[in-house]
Parts: C-alpha cells; structure tokens; sequence
C-alpha cells in the first residue's frame, strides 16, 4: 500500500505544481525529466511584449474627432435595429410600444438633417425597394387585398388577381420631369417592382406623387398610366422648362411618344361630379372598375380613386386632397354612393376624423409621413399619425416603408 501512495503522490506533485504557476512559466520538460520554470524566458516574452503591443480592438469603436463619421454609423445601427423591431412587431391596429418606439425612432433619424441623402438613408431606400420588390415576387395573398406601403403616400394594391400601383416615386428632387433630378432611388430598383404591377395611378401633379422615369417603365411595359387633369399637359410650374405639351425640354421625344399613348386622364379640370370608367387589363377577365373623385389639393386637380377590385374590395386613395373648401360637401357623402373597405388617407389631412365619417371605411391605412422633399416641419411623423388616428370613427393602422397588411 505505501509502495502505491508513493508512486501516486510521485506523478502528482509535479501536476499540481505546474498548475499552480502561470502558464508562460512552464517548459516543457526534457526527456524523462520533470518540467522547470523559465525566468529569463518569461522576461524575454515580456520585453517582447512591449516592443510590440496588441492590436487596438477598440479603435473601430471610436469617433474622436470626426462627428460626422459617428452620426452616419449612428444612423445605419438605429436603421437597422428599428428595422429588426418593426419586422417582429408587424403593423396591428393596436401597436405595442416596441413597435412605436420603432416608428418614433425612425422619425427622429428622418427629421435630422445631417443624414440627408447619405449613406445611412440611401441604404434604407434601397432596402424599401428590395423589401417591396421580394413581397411582389412572392406568392400572392390568400387573403382577397394586400396593401403594401412605398415611400410617402405610395401604395400597391395586390389581390390574388391583379396588382396595381398608386403614387409611387422615387422620391428627391424634379423626378416628376426627369430633368436635372436628384432621385432617392435609382430607376432599376424599380423595374422588378413595376414589372409585377399591371397599371399605375397618380392622383395630382406634385413632384412627391408623380414620377416621369416610373410613369415611362409603365409604359415601355405596354401598361396604362392614370393620370390626373395637368399632368404633362403644362408644366403646371413643376420641375424644369417644358414645351407647349409639358413635355420637359431635356427628355428624349421618344420617350415621350412611349408614355403618351398609355396615358388615361378619366376626367377634366372643371369636373365637379365623379367619372366612372372601367380599364382592360392582360390579368383580367373583366376591366377594372374605378371612380375618380374630382378633388383638389388647394387648386391643382387632385383625383382620389375609389378602385373595386374582382375580389369585391373597393380603396379610396385620397392623394393630397384638402379636406375643407368647396370639395368638402361631397367628401361628406361618400359613404352614400359606395362602400369603402379601405381608405388611404394622407396623415396630415385637415378635418380627417370629418372625412373619415363621411367615407365610413372598415379601416384607415393613413400616409405621407416622413415626405422627405419637405422641411422637417412638414416631414410629418409617425408619432403625430398615432396622435391623429386616436379620433378617429373607424380602425387604424399604421405602416412603415416596406411593410404590407393583409386584408380579409
């Protein structure tokens, strides 16, 4: 038994004694001996040491003297995480605070002006189209509408049977003419987007509703365009210099002879009565039946388009109609000549819990916030929509850039 406790204390001592000190101390041992410590050669790693120090891991993290450098990556991490919270809390008429934090936190981004159409922002723009362009090429809705929300007031309309596009732009600066613009969005981020849609509709001349480039990817495709009374008729004081036909003076004639034809104009200026008409469309049996509304938006022309899908739902787009003046009467009665499932109103609309008791929809999906052609005052946020909506004599959603509902 001793010869036993001996040999093992033998094979455990050295063991216990090489743990106990620093692993840089330890040698290996020499054949058939134990392991020695090493002071000169701890020393020696030592001064090497210091001769040559650890890569500073940290530096990536710092922004000492370059401010803006920090708000640009600031702004991507927040784009991202809000992004990351929204995708997880989708829109829902009674939103939780993670999702309104989200939304808050985006508003706070978009009304800093130092970002403006940098990286930050055009990384966002960029995933808004991509977001939109993957829904499209997925599988349709089960339900009979989908909406999906685009940049400011723009919105598709997909049913199981056709899909239709209403104000989308690119956003910036003269894309309503296609001279000397500055767009948010490059024109081939929306080819695959307008290849899935069947006819696009503009509801006035403004430059954050109607865009020249997207309008003429409508047409090139064969598919027709629905356009308000002055659009690229006058220049209308939008954008550049234009001929006598509103056609801008830096546009190539026959890319305007493309989109000419395909435009629809289903009533005039001086309309006071809404125009029924109907448009034949590739994907359906039937034509589509559509009501524009003769409304403006001070006194440029404004047509909200109440469209009934083959499914049987019917949206009402209200463009940038103002809600009072001589059309208020008759916006007060909607609800007396059709059913409105959904209404698209913009969130900034004067008197819009009146107007949405005269429409009487089954839902409000508001829009328009966050224009970013407009100053920060009129940037309207999603934190004043929520305010907005809580009024209001009908259900509300709220949607970011991106985001879809579908509709029962």
């Amino acid at each position: 038994m001793k010869n036993t406790l001996h040999a093992t204390l033998a094979l455990a001592l050295p063991l216990l004694a090489a743990a106990l000190l620093p692993a840089a101390a330890i040698l290996p041992a020499a054949s058939g001996g134990t392991p020695i410590t090493a002071t000169a050669t701890a020393a020696t790693a030592t001064a090497a040491t210091a001769a040559k120090p650890p890569a500073d891991t940290q530096r990536a993290f710092s922004f000492i003297k370059n401010p803006d450098a920090m708000l640009r990556e600031q702004a991507r991490v927040l784009y991202r995480q809000a992004r990351l919270v929204l995708d997880a809390h989708p829109p829902s008429a009674r939103p939780g605070d993670e999702r309104l934090l989200a939304l808050f936190a985006l508003d706070s981004l978009l009304h800093d002006t130092r970002l403006d159409q940098g990286p930050a922002f055009t990384a966002l723009m960029e995933d808004l189209a991509r977001r939109v362009a993957a829904t499209l090429a997925g599988p349709r809705p089960a339900a009979p509408l989908r909406i999906i929300r685009f940049y400011n007031h723009g919105f598709i309309l997909q049913t199981p049977s056709v899909t239709l596009a209403i104000d989308i732009v690119r956003g910036g600066k003269n894309v309503i003419t296609g001279a000397g613009e500055q767009p948010f969005m490059d024109e081939e981020l929306m080819r695959p987007i307008v290849a899935r849609c069947d006819a696009l509709f503009i509801s006035h001349p403004h430059n954050d509703h109607a865009d020249f480039r997207v309008a003429r990817l409508f047409a090139d495709a064969g598919k027709p365009v629905v356009a308000p009374p002055g659009l690229w008729e006058t220049n209308a004081g939008h954008g550049a210099a234009a001929d006598e036909r509103g056609v801008p003076v830096a546009a190539n004639a026959a890319l305007w002879e493309t989109l000419s034809p395909r435009l629809v104009r289903p009533r005039s200026a001086a309309a006071t009565t809404p125009a029924d008409f109907t448009l034949a469309l590739p994907a359906l049996a039937k034509p589509l039946a559509v009501r524009a509304y003769p409304g403006h938006q001070g006194k440029v022309p404004n047509n909200l388009y109440a469209i009934t899908t083959p499914e049987g739902k019917t949206i009402l787009h209200s463009g940038d109609q103002t809600g009072g003046g001589d059309d208020l009467p008759w916006l007060l009665k909607i609800h007396e000549q059709q059913r409105v499932d959904v209404f698209l109103p913009q969130c900034w609309m004067a008197r819009l819990p009146l107007v949405v008791e005269g429409v009487a929809p089954a839902l409000v999906l508001p829009g328009h916030e966050n224009e970013m052609g407009h100053t920060v005052d009129h940037r309207e946020s999603w934190w004043q929509t929520v305010r907005r909506v809580q009024k209001l004599p009908a259900p509300a959603i709220l949607t970011a850039w991106g985001e879809h509902v579908d509709i029962p």
